[in-house]
């Protein structure tokens, strides 16, 4: 069971470093997709790179989950 939910969350985790890298446009792709689903109160990111940042930082945490899902 700890093999499967690691398995997720390095896909999870490889998304995520996926749209921080800027890989094949991606992260314009995810921009405009919430742009297109923004709430009433706004865009959810100031900017790109805030964005980019924000998917960085979560792919470095989800990253640890992994290590710690498949260490123990």
């Amino acid at each position: 069971m700890h093999g499967v939910l690691g398995l997720i969350l390095l896909l999870a985790a490889g998304v995520r470093t996926a749209v921080a890298c800027g890989y094949r446009g991606v992260d314009v792709w995810v921009w405009d997709w919430a742009d297109a689903l923004r709430t009433p109160y706004g865009k959810t990111w100031r900017s790109l790179t805030t964005m980019r940042i924000t998917f960085g930082l979560l792919g470095v945490l989800l990253l640890a989950g992994v290590l710690r899902t498949w260490v123990s």
